[in-house]
């Protein structure tokens, strides 16, 4: 009866070594911005357009400027990635109509066009003058706070997204550059002078724009199937949790070449998982497709689902 019991355990300890464990990775998973805008991995140019109106103009510059540089910092893709291109507005053009962002979208050669409209400048106002508390001359002893609403508008198109969409984006709001002076400066001149700055208001008006297209980031948890029964698994494992994807991934391409089922199974689904990492999420939905094929795993499902929420399924 002894030997029976033995032997009985024993083979729970075999059938417990041949099953697959999971290991839980955590990971900072980059999401789409607030907006709904996803510029994950791809090129963006910014254009904007002109009219006869030169302080608008300036305005608008500014503001692409500002956008762009709050992208690329955003997404690290390095200073002068996101492509900026100045544009003649001509009358009678539907700039928000998806003919028309296409098309500059491929003038651009990027991924995503971004269109700044001609922006609405309203009546600037001089505040009283204030006397600076440690000027650095004479001409800067004095600081006057001007006030100026603008309205703008801003068309999206993402020639990457299955939808095929203009999204549309606008608002309004007032700068407020602050204008130095002797104090002795009539109304009309401390007006010119705030003129003359304005492109530093419209980088401030790019920058809180662009706030609303900078990545959301998440705290996620992601499992990965192993076995104990080879170091090799154990090897891969290490590397996943060191966020080595890709050397992960040589090992369990390795593992592929088992013709027991389940294991081959585990490591397609660690493929997946590596390739939806990597950010290649049509891949990782075809190595998930494999490993469903050999023997699906009750973690599948979860997986799918975020394959296709990136997908935009």
């Amino acid at each position: 009866m002894r030997k029976l019991v033995v032997a009985i355990a024993s083979l729970c300890l075999c059938l417990a070594s041949c099953a697959p464990m999971k290991h839980a990775v955590h990971v900072e998973m980059r999401h789409p911005s607030k907006s709904g805008v996803d510029l994950a991995g791809k090129d963006v140019s910014v254009v904007y357009l002109e009219t006869d109106n030169t302080v608008a103009n300036a305005f608008s510059e500014g503001m692409a400027d500002g956008f762009a540089y709050t992208l690329e910092q955003d997404y690290g893709t390095g200073e002068g990635s996101v492509g900026i291109y100045r544009m003649p507005m001509s009358a009678g053009g539907n700039y928000a109509s998806k003919d028309s962002l296409f098309n500059i979208l491929m003038d651009t050669g990027a991924d995503v066009v971004f269109l700044f409209d001609t922006v609405r400048l309203g009546t600037i106002v001089i505040g009283g003058a204030t006397r600076v508390a440690s000027p650095s001359s004479a001409d800067a002893a004095y600081v006057s706070r001007a006030s100026m609403p603008y309205t703008m508008r801003l068309f999206c198109f993402d020639g990457m997204d299955q939808k095929e969409q203009v999204k549309t984006f606008g608002g309004t709001s007032v700068a407020r550059p602050d204008v130095y002076s002797d104090g002795k400066r009539t109304s009309k001149e401390l007006m010119d002078k705030a003129m003359k700055d304005i492109d530093k208001e419209g980088w401030n008006a790019g920058v809180l724009v662009a706030d609303s297209f900078k990545s959301q980031w998440k705290h996620e948890q992601y499992s990965i199937v192993y076995f104990d029964s080879s170091d090799k698994w154990f090897e891969a494992l290490l590397r996943a949790d060191q966020y080595d994807w890709k050397g992960a991934m040589d090992i369990w391409f390795d593992l592929l070449k088992t013709r027991d089922m389940m294991k081959r199974s585990c490591a397609e689904f660690n493929i997946s998982v590596a390739c939806y990492m990597l950010g290649d999420y049509n891949l990782a939905s075809q190595w998930l497709d494999r490993s469903d094929e050999d023997n699906k795993l009750p973690i599948s499902d979860a997986m799918r689902k975020r394959i296709n929420q990136r997908l935009g399924k």
